[in-house]
């Protein structure tokens, strides 16, 4: 008999890198729950009347036999927010810094997670990226710079610092919520952050009609981590 299908499987290896999607489970008595995504982030679940954590309380008790991938109906409101680790795991213990620490029986695999060397690699290989920086509460930090021509000064970056704390702001609760990613235009440059972890991951390129828009661009990157 095949062993029964894990849901934290399921969502990181089909569901965060889909971005937005919903997900039908199916439990071995023929039930059907439904969890959906939106940004790479559970927002919602629903089985039966429940809704949010009493579905999700439910559904985490589940020994899973199919599940399907569906694009993300409108009209969804979202009412979870805590990180997909806190939802999956509730009753892990969690550190200071509001992360869960791990059950020793699972080794997590973050598939979308840009922390990672090689994420951090591929997202410097986008065509024509100018700079990549790390903005935390206070600084930043310079992760990639494209050589610069003769007599050519750096493009000024450390206002963000003050942006993504204002961003922090909107989020609420000390955390980034609902704002965990975000686009800007200049005049001459377009910008894309996202949250990673407690800070976040800034890349800019000049805008160029000739070539790919850069939030498309990361999120090819994305999709294919």
């Amino acid at each position: 008999m095949a062993a029964a299908l894990s849901l934290e499987q399921i969502i990181r290896s089909e569901c965060i890198p889909s971005l937005d999607c919903m997900l039908t489970i199916t439990d071995e008595s023929g039930e059907a729950a439904f969890l959906y995504f939106k940004e790479a982030e559970l927002v919602e679940a629903n089985f039966a009347s429940l809704w949010g954590r009493d579905a999700l309380t439910e559904i985490l008790k589940w020994r899973i036999c199919a599940r399907a991938i569906a694009p993300l109906p409108l009209g969804i409101k979202r009412s979870l927010w805590d990180p997909l680790d806190q939802l999956l795991h509730p009753d892990a213990p969690v550190t200071a810094s509001g992360r869960v620490v791990a059950s020793p029986k699972f080794k997590t695999r973050h598939l979308a997670n840009p922390s990672t060397p090689t994420a951090l690699e591929r997202y410097k290989n986008i065509p024509n990226l100018l700079k990549m920086v790390e903005l935390d509460r206070k600084r930043e930090t310079v992760l990639f710079e494209a050589p610069l021509e003769k007599g050519v000064s750096s493009e000024d970056t450390q206002w963000l610092v003050e942006f993504a704390g204002r961003v922090r702001a909107v989020g609420g609760g000390g955390g980034f919520g609902a704002c965990d990613k975000w686009t800007i235009e200049t005049d001459k440059n377009q910008i894309v952050g996202f949250a990673r972890d407690d800070k976040f991951l800034a890349l800019v390129r000049h805008k160029d009609a000739m070539q790919e828009d850069l939030e498309s661009a990361v999120t090819t990157v994305s999709e294919g981590l």
